[in-house]
């Protein structure tokens, strides 16, 4: 039954430090280990993150030259046009870009590439658009950072260009009028990990400075969106990107942003009750969902809203293309997992490259997570036509995708991304030859070992510990994500009383006892674990420890990781 390796990592902490920590921070010896845990050292910057400690945007390489700029073209009425991507990161670094630039009474507007026309980054038949509009500064978010012809290009349509991006920088860099992206090998700015939008908040940070405003105002009004964005880009949830999630979900309770409050409301869920969890898998999707099914414009636009039935109108909208985005995702799910059975060769493959001319490219990329979390191997999924394809890929941890495809680069034709999510082009006569690069390139780096899936557990949690109290105690360590994930927990030797399934068998739902005390567990994605196991069986469970708010009450009940039959 257990369906993954359970990796221990308490078992590396001595009590002295678990005591150590926990008397010095007041804080329980449970806490005192999740912290050990993560190797946090500075326990009460991590407990208590603040906007007082965000770093001066002024240390980021480009920084001085990209206000200088942009201030000048403000002040002389010059037309600048903010070139973003049609991801959740990219749309909330156009929004928040375009709606400070607008606040500051510049002449500003927006263009976002189609995802299935036009694909990823700068194209130049955009940028005659863009010039054709009286364009003199482009600003790219979340983009730019790999394309040197097109911004070459557009110089020489008579526009300078400023870019910010945070994706992994190749060897030749555009020749842009300045560049900000941490990630350059000579940008002394210490924290790497900002999303795309993280780094367009530095910039807003800096233009604040500079124009002499409140920062507080600033913090106040754009947190939120930078939130969204960070979540849902999956960036680490340490250092700044934590101080601007933790602030950015505090806000969100109240915030002022039209368009947010509309997709909360639209979502169905509570504003005040809104996590990092919620952004990923409720809102973050159905923002997602206009650049992979339609129109990017109608998410930046709900995102700029003025009034509330506008807004209202885009937040449905979305939740409409999200549901259609949902049946698309199952049946390219359901034909990627055909390919795989029915295609023996691919079962030696440390690095599975599928393709089918009738994917949604917008969609791919989802289902290439879930076939990578599947198999416990990095996939890719290309969508075909005549002669070309359009891929998106995930990866795991130990394996650099990015750099894999770096050394693929002559049978792609473009590519761009991070070490565990990346794009690209392919001619369709091409892929064989892919398939075997990559898979040559992966054999040198992973072994078999690397294909099981593991779960690291935080420390082993008896039946009677879980309860309200050790619950609101672990809340201080949200928000959690990426770098900072949920703890999981341990509990052995449990009587299962009740079994039901859930969601036409996609779920199950447990009565847990022992020693006179009960828990609830669930398990998403885990219904066929109910023809493995019967009432009175014992059973051990790993678990994430969760407050479900239903009409009002609230009750603590164990999420299920994995679980395996008593010794």
């Amino acid at each position: 039954m257990q369906k993954k390796k359970w990796i221990l990592l308490s078992k590396n902490n001595s009590r002295d430090d678990v005591l150590r920590i926990s008397s010095e921070n007041q804080l329980p010896p449970i806490l005192a280990t999740v912290l050990l845990n993560r190797g946090i050292e500075d326990v009460k910057e991590y407990l208590l993150p603040d906007t007082e400690k965000l770093l001066d945007p002024f240390i980021m390489k480009g920084m001085e030259q990209a206000t200088e700029r942009i201030l000048q073209a403000i002040k002389n009425g010059e037309h600048i046009t903010v070139y973003g991507d049609y991801d959740v990161d990219g749309i909330t670094s156009t929004a928040a870009l375009v709606k400070f630039l607008s606040s500051h009474k510049a002449v500003v507007d927006y263009y976002i590439p189609d995802r299935l026309e036009e694909g990823y980054g700068m194209n130049r038949d955009a940028i005659d658009r863009i010039a054709a509009r009286g364009t003199r500064l482009m600003i790219t978010v979340d983009c730019g950072i790999t394309a040197v012809a097109e911004i070459e290009y557009a110089t020489s349509c008579g526009m300078e260009v400023i870019v910010t991006d945070h994706h992994e920088c190749k060897e030749s860099l555009p020749d842009a009028l300045c560049i900000l992206n941490p990630k350059q090998a000579d940008c002394p700015y210490p924290f790497k990990k900002l999303a795309g939008v993280g780094v367009v908040f530095k910039l807003l940070q800096a233009l604040t400075l500079k124009m002499k405003y409140h920062m507080k105002e600033l913090l106040d009004e754009y947190l939120d969106l930078v939130a969204i964005g960070t979540v849902a880009d999956v960036m680490p949830l340490l250092g700044e990107n934590r101080i601007i999630v933790k602030k950015g979900l505090e806000l969100m309770k109240y915030t002022t942003n039209k368009g947010i409050c509309a997709l909360i409301e639209q979502s169905g869920i509570d504003a005040s009750a809104v996590t990092a969890g919620t952004i990923g898998f409720v809102l973050a999707p159905r923002i997602n969902a206009a650049g992979r099914m339609g129109d990017p414009k109608c998410a930046v636009d709900m995102l700029l809203a003025q009034d509330e039935k506008s807004a209202r109108d885009y937040a449905q909208m979305l939740d409409e293309e999200n549901r259609e985005r949902q049946a698309n995702e199952q049946q390219i799910m359901e034909q990627a997992l055909e390919i795989l059975q029915n295609d023996k060769s691919m079962q030696d493959d440390y690095v599975l490259i599928l393709d089918h001319e009738e994917w949604h490219h917008g969609i791919i990329g989802i289902v290439a997570s879930k076939i990578s979390e599947r198999t416990g191997k990095p996939c890719v999924l290309i969508s075909t036509t005549d002669e070309n394809g359009k891929g998106s890929g995930r990866s795991i941890k130990g394996f650099n995708l990015f750099k894999a495809l770096e050394y693929c680069a002559e049978s792609l034709t473009k590519f761009g991304g991070h070490e565990l999510a990346a794009g690209l082009s392919v001619k369709t006569d091409k892929i064989k030859e892919f398939r075997k690069k990559i898979n040559e390139y992966a054999k040198e780096l992973l072994t078999q070992e690397d294909f099981i899936p593991k779960i690291y557990i935080d420390s082993e949690l008896p039946i009677e510990y879980i309860n309200m109290n050790t619950a609101e105690k672990l809340a201080v360590l949200e928000p959690y994500g990426m770098g900072n994930a949920s703890p999981i927990f341990f509990a052995r030797g449990l009587e299962i009383a009740n079994i039901r399934v859930l969601s036409e068998g996609k779920h199950i739902k447990l009565s847990l006892n022992r020693a006179g005390c009960a828990i609830d567990a669930v398990g998403f994605g885990m219904g066929a674990y109910a023809d493995e196991i019967k009432v009175h069986d014992k059973i051990d469970i790993l678990f994430q420890l969760d407050i479900n708010v239903f009409r009002g009450e609230r009750q603590v009940q164990a999420i299920l990781k994995d679980m395996r039959f008593s010794d």
